[in-house]
């Protein structure tokens, strides 16, 4: 290789266009001791037409120009080989790029992106920002001006990802890509807009997705094959890759294991566990418990339900590049039993989720506690930052440990002591199925329940301090609970229906009606909901 020879290469259909940017390429300074090569990379498919030029020049320092592209700077070659002779370990040099690489692959639409551009026939200008130093080091430059100090092939498949793949791949061997620090744009990218290939981007984001975290979906099952299947399918076709699907299965039957066998063949990803002698609690706690130390993010999904294709790439996106968001969730629609769908859920919602959001974790708290409705979702519905669990386990508190009701709102107060909410309204990201085996169509002991464990969520929120902080909002919350579980238990008088679960709920009430009188200082009864507590689901 001549170390004192640079090669532009400029990717052109048409020998005429190619001829007018050379004439104004020859206008650039050349370093001196230098010598420049001007070559054409001619053919439809650029990074094979790269691949060729580039193997055929023995220039070591190398510029790859697209025919859209003009340079602006005239002394851009010696800042370029300045900075590769400064540190033998930038391999590429962009004049744009992603600090962050976004999960969908493309380092122009990242969120977290440096540098500055002119686009388009008008001469826009885009400043993405940046360091102050000379280069700001980024995880993919642009494909809009390229320069390189060491020769690696091209991936011709990747089309309009092929860049990226090439600087993950240089950073593979101890190789940097950086950005240029420029007071104005060194290039104009004479159009401004730009088609993405779907096909490559599939190929792009499996064949690189260990660069994104690692997400764990655990999947509890129980004797309906026919929604597994569809709730398992569902996470196979997501566009993030880098998951972990683990199914924990207390099938009475062995239906479902052997229906998964060719996915295990066929997909590595997938962990599966049947506990034929696992009652729905010990399922479920098993599923909740799982840990996978390697994972940052996981999400349940109930056998039942379904997640739409973008629902990780878009949830993983926000929590990649908002530190303090413990779970990020959305707007979910319902679904019947043939997977048609027939609304959403919460609707209408309130005026601060009508937009795509970041509440702060105590808000999010309070909004909950204001309007009782579990906004953020069933366990299908949000992707959480795992670090922020309690002991990598539900709940709030160890003395809900085990109990299904509202052990979702549990969870998400919990998770909201330990960041914000992130509610994404502009897009429904999954699917949440209404049929007649769910737990909350059983029989009337469910309300029951439910209001045992609104005491408990109210209890812990105000030994915590947590939105519920002084007596006077104390005692709003629990005449209003007192009220709630009368009503409930005149529903269930006027019906004639009384178990353990109603007992339960009555010994919570008068617990709750001392708490008035002794400072809210609540001692709630241990909790009986007879054989309805082995038998229930979550979903």
């Amino acid at each position: 290789m001549d170390d004192k020879k640079i090669a532009i290469i400029v990717h052109s259909t048409d020998e005429k266009i190619f001829q007018e940017i050379s004439k104004s390429l020859e206008e650039l300074e050349t370093p001196k001791d230098f010598s420049v090569d001007i070559l054409p990379a001619q053919g439809e498919e650029k990074f094979r037409a790269y691949n060729f030029a580039m193997k055929n020049s023995d220039a070591k320092y190398k510029i790859y120009l697209d025919e859209n592209v003009s340079v602006l700077r005239k002394n851009i070659l010696s800042e370029i080989i300045s900075v590769f002779r400064s540190n033998s370990k930038v391999g590429i040099v962009g004049t744009s790029g992603a600090i962050r690489l976004s999960t969908h692959g493309n380092s122009f639409t990242s969120a977290k992106r440096c540098g500055k551009i002119f686009l388009g026939k008008g001469k826009s200008l885009k400043d993405f920002g940046g360091d102050k130093k000379n280069f700001q080091e980024v995880e993919a430059i642009d494909e809009f001006f390229i320069a390189t100090q060491y020769d690696f092939d091209w991936r011709e498949d990747l089309k309009n990802f092929s860049v990226a793949a090439q600087c993950l791949n240089l950073k593979r061997e101890g190789y940097k890509s950086v950005v240029l620090r420029q007071k104005k744009p060194y290039a104009w990218v004479r159009k401004d807009n730009f088609s993405i290939d779907a096909q490559a981007q599939k190929i792009f984001l499996e064949d690189y997705k260990n660069i994104f975290p690692l997400v764990s979906v655990v999947i509890p099952t129980f004797n309906r094959t026919n929604y597994f299947k569809l709730a398992l399918e569902s996470v196979l076709n997501q566009t993030y890759r880098n998951f972990e699907i683990v199914v924990s299965d207390d099938g009475t039957n062995d239906e479902t294991e052997k229906f998964i066998q060719p996915y295990l063949q066929k997909y590595s990803c997938i962990k599966y566990f049947h506990h034929k002698n696992f009652s729905a609690n010990d399922n479920w706690n098993f599923a909740r418990q799982y840990n996978n130390p390697d994972a940052e993010f996981v999400n349940w999904l109930m056998d039942d339900d379904l997640f739409y294709p973008r629902k990780l790439e878009i949830m993983a996106e926000v929590l990649r590049n908002n530190p303090n968001v413990s779970l990020v969730t959305s707007v979910r629609n319902t679904i019947d039993e043939n997977g048609k769908v027939t609304g959403q859920m919460l609707f209408p919602r309130p005026e601060v989720l009508n937009r795509n959001v970041i509440l702060k974790g105590e808000d999010a708290g309070a909004l909950m506690f204001g309007i009782g409705e579990n906004y953020v979702g069933e366990p299908t519905t949000p992707l959480i930052r795992k670090k922020c669990l309690r002991n990598n386990d539900w709940c709030w508190t160890d003395e809900e440990e085990g109990w299904f009701a509202l052990i979702d709102i549990s969870t998400w107060l919990q998770l909201f002591t330990k960041g914000d909410l992130c509610y994404i309204a502009s897009e429904p990201l999954s699917a949440f199925r209404k049929h007649s085996e769910q737990t909350t169509n059983l029989d009337g002991s469910m309300g029951a329940i439910f209001e045992v464990s609104w005491a408990w969520i109210f209890k812990t929120a105000w030994e915590k301090k947590f939105i519920i902080k002084n007596e006077k909002q104390m005692r709003g919350r629990v005449l209003n609970w007192i009220y709630s579980a009368c009503l409930r238990l005149k529903t269930a008088n006027d019906s004639g229906y009384h178990d353990e679960a109603i007992t339960t709920l009555e010994k919570t009430l008068n617990a709750m009606i001392q708490s008035l009188y002794n400072g809210y200082k609540i001692d709630l009864p241990p909790r009986d909901y007879g054989e309805k507590t082995k038998l229930g689901r979550i979903s």
